[in-house]
C-alpha cells in the first residue's frame, strides 16, 4: 500500500511538472516571437507532443487509481477472512475445552481406585488375621507382595497370574502371604490357582 501511495505521488508531481513545462514553452514562444518576429522549430508540433504526453500521463494516473482501489479491496477481503478464521479457531478451542471437562471426573475416580488398591495393609488389619493363616509372615513382606501385585495389575489388560509366574517376576510370594491376602479379600484364587487382585472397599 505504501509503494502505491508513493507511485501516485510521483505521478501527481510529474503532472504538475508537465503543466509547468507547457506554460513555460508557451511563454518562451511568445517572447521569442515578439523579439525575433519568427519561431525556430514548429511550436504547434511541440504543443501537440505535450498534449499527447499529458494524455498518456492521465491514463497512467487512472491505472494507479485502479491499482489502489483493487489493493484496498484485497486488503478488506484478507481482513474479513482473517476475522472468520480467528472466530473459527476460538469456537474450536471452546468446544475442545467443553469436551475435556467431563473426562476429568472419571480420571479422578480411576486415580482414586488405583490409590485404594495400592494402600498398604495396616498393622491393625494385619493383626485381625488368625495366626493359623498368617503363620510367621511379617507385615513388611505382606505389603511388599501386595505392592508388587498392584503394580502388575495396574495394566488393565493383564489377566490372572500364577504363583510360578509371580516367582519368575521376583515377587515376594509365599503360601502364608497368599492366604493372608485372600483372607483380607485383597486377592482371589480361581479353580486353577490363578491370582486376581480385588479392589479395596
Amino acid at each position: 500500500m505504501e509503494t502505491v501511495d508513493k507511485l501516485e505521488a510521483m505521478f501527481q508531481k510529474a503532472e504538475a511538472d508537465i503543466e509547468y513545462v507547457e506554460k513555460r514553452l508557451k511563454f518562451d514562444f511568445m517572447a521569442n516571437a515578439r523579439e525575433a518576429g519568427s519561431f525556430e522549430g514548429n511550436p504547434v508540433q511541440l504543443l501537440e507532443n505535450l498534449t499527447a504526453i499529458k494524455a498518456r500521463h492521465a491514463a497512467l494516473c487512472a491505472q494507479v487509481e485502479e491499482i489502489t482501489a483493487e489493493q484496498k479491496r484485497s486488503m478488506d477481503s484478507i481482513r474479513a477472512h482473517l476475522d472468520t478464521t480467528v472466530q473459527l479457531v476460538e469456537q474450536l478451542q471452546n468446544t475442545a475445552d467443553v469436551q475435556a471437562v467431563p473426562t476429568s471426573e472419571p480420571q479422578t475416580q480411576a486415580q482414586s481406585e488405583s490409590k485404594n488398591m495400592h494402600e498398604e495393609v495396616s498393622e491393625g488389619t494385619f493383626e485381625t488375621v488368625p495366626r493359623s493363616v498368617r503363620g510367621n509372615l511379617k507385615l513388611n513382606d505382606l505389603n511388599m507382595l501386595y505392592k508388587q501385585l498392584s503394580e502388575y495389575f495396574s495394566d488393565k489388560n493383564r489377566g490372572p497370574i500364577s504363583t510360578q509366574r509371580m516367582k519368575k517376576l521376583n515377587m515376594k510370594v509365599s503360601d502364608s502371604a497368599m492366604k493372608t491376602l485372600q483372607h483380607l479379600k485383597l486377592v482371589e484364587l480361581d479353580k486353577k490357582g490363578l491370582v486376581s487382585l480385588l479392589a479395596r472397599n
